[in-house]
């Protein structure tokens, strides 16, 4: 079973954001041991936030609490774009040997560039510009289809 941590800035805001994500976790549940931290926002609060220094302070906790063996994925507009059946072998690839994955979900204005680099992967969930709570569901939901697709289940079509 796959063990994946998804650490996100922000909690999701909408009600029917956090209905979403509660589903799309219980159908995971039987394929992977998931793991969700979501941590404050680095601006906390002030009027008129400072983008690089908020992106430092979200940064650093976002690269805490989790194992040096884990495959560390971040969502980057510029990382790699797959289908779904790629994205599922790509899984099966970086979770080689039992290690966990995490996947890291800036906040609004995106992951700072220091984790981006350091990333085992880089990600992108399209060409689109998405609400990081959007992206987070779209996350969910193409771990979900990944694994129906490594089972040959009937899900994906």
């Amino acid at each position: 079973m796959k063990r994946i941590h998804i650490r996100a800035i922000g909690a999701l805001p909408e009600a029917w954001q956090r209905e979403a994500a509660a589903a799309l976790q219980t159908r995971l549940k039987p394929y992977a041991q998931l793991d969700i931290v979501e941590l404050s926002e680095g601006h906390k609060g002030a009027a008129k936030p400072d983008m690089a220094r908020t992106r430092k302070a979200e940064a650093e906790s976002l690269a805490k609490g989790y194992k040096t063996d884990a495959f560390v994925i971040a969502l980057d507009e510029g990382g790699k774009e797959y289908d779904s059946p790629a994205f599922a072998k790509q899984l099966e690839t970086w979770s080689e040997g039992g290690r966990p994955l995490v996947f890291l979900i800036g906040g609004s204005w995106g992951l700072d560039e220091s984790l981006v680099k350091n990333a085992h992967a880089k990600l992108s969930l399209g060409k689109m510009t998405w609400p990081h709570a959007v992206a987070r569901l779209l996350l969910l939901e193409q771990l979900f289809r990944a694994e129906t697709i490594s089972r040959g289940k009937e899900y994906h079509k």
